[in-house]
């Protein structure tokens, strides 16, 4: 199938970028332990990564970035493992130092780069205006891209933060498709999220494409469910960007 549109919005986590939560926590690990023991404590890797996940799980408000990690996630986290009051805003800023360090790091030296740039490139090349729609911060968004070496391909990135106004509301979408100028048919929305990236655009009249990640990245949180049930199809689904360059003309 073909779909010929002017314009491609991207979702940005979990559809340019993966998911680098759990690939951080357990690299940098022996250094989240060496932290403990500055302060007397000791707690086993498998019981950090376990009351870390649980608090990223469940930690979620307007514009977070969970690739990222924000203060709010490690404090829970460090509750859960029962470390004293005195001692959390040390620990969690330490921690939040270290993962993200490795944050940049894993961007710059990601296999995606290839890709990325490879589809970016072909649909500059037929003309396409591109852009990315993101539910979260500006800083994990423009830095992520930069990192990646893909920013420059973007006409537009716009991130929820700045304009206050998360998907799946239909005001981020027009909001976008303003910026864009283009009128809702001839635009595809690319997004790993079946219910705050196709049915939204599907109903303000835009193409909608369905990126399925890689299993690894394919886990249900309660901001982000992979197992809904489909109502709305999709006008295609990939499981790969480099798809993008058969359908989209």
């Amino acid at each position: 199938m073909k779909i010929q549109v002017e314009a491609i919005i991207f979702d940005y986590g979990n559809t340019l970028v993966l998911d680098p939560f759990e690939d951080i926590i357990k690299h940098k690990i022996k250094d989240f332990q060496n932290v403990f023991r500055k302060f007397g404590y000791s707690f086993s890797k498998r019981k950090i990564f376990s009351c870390w996940n649980e608090a990223n799980r469940e930690i979620n408000y307007p514009h977070i970035t969970h690739f990222a990690q924000e203060e709010p996630i490690i404090v829970e986290a460090l509750k859960k493992l029962n470390v004293k009051n005195q001692h959390i805003n040390l620990i969690s800023k330490k921690f939040l130092s270290i993962y993200r360090k490795e944050w940049k790091l894993i961007y710059k030296n990601s296999k995606r780069k290839k890709e990325l740039k490879t589809v970016l490139s072909f649909l500059k090349s037929k003309g396409k205006v591109l852009a990315i729609l993101s539910n979260g911060r500006k800083f994990d968004v423009e830095n992520g891209t930069k990192w990646l070496g893909v920013y420059n391909y973007f006409d537009f990135i716009i991130s929820s933060e700045e304009i206050g106004v998360e998907k799946p509301d239909k005001k981020a979408f027009e909001y976008i498709l303003n910026k864009l100028n283009k009128p809702p048919e001839k635009v595809v929305y690319v997004g790993d999220d079946y219910s705050k990236d196709i049915v939204p655009t599907k109903k303000l009249g835009m193409k909608a494409i369905l990126y399925i990640p890689p299993k690894k990245f394919r886990k249900s949180m309660p901001w982000r469910n992979y197992e809904i049930n489909i109502s709305v199809e999709p006008d295609a689904k990939i499981k790969k960007l480099l798809d993008l360059m058969k359908i989209v003309c």
